[in-house]
């Protein structure tokens, strides 16, 4: 059972909504992810992916917000699959 969902969530601890993670925060998540964090990495990748294409052209603040989420996580993927 994947705990990603835990792990960014206490990375998430102490900051407002509006405040990114810190790149410092997300290099100790990725230090805490085994194969079955990076399974759930890579199924929410997918998901963003397709989420996005059902996106609406005029709806670019959407777009945007899911950009950045497929952007972090495949960060994420590559921090806790050893690439640096």
């Amino acid at each position: 059972m994947s705990n990603l969902s835990a792990l960014i969530a206490e990375a998430r601890e102490g900051l407002s909504l509006q405040e990114r993670i810190p790149d410092a925060k997300w290099m100790a998540v990725a230090k805490q992810c085994g194969h079955e964090e990076i399974a759930d990495i890579q199924k929410r990748i997918a998901s963003l992916k397709t989420e996005l294409v059902s996106v609406e052209d005029w709806d670019g603040d959407t777009q945007d917000e899911i950009n950045v989420a497929i952007f972090q996580f495949s960060n994420l993927l590559r921090l806790a699959s050893g690439g640096d």
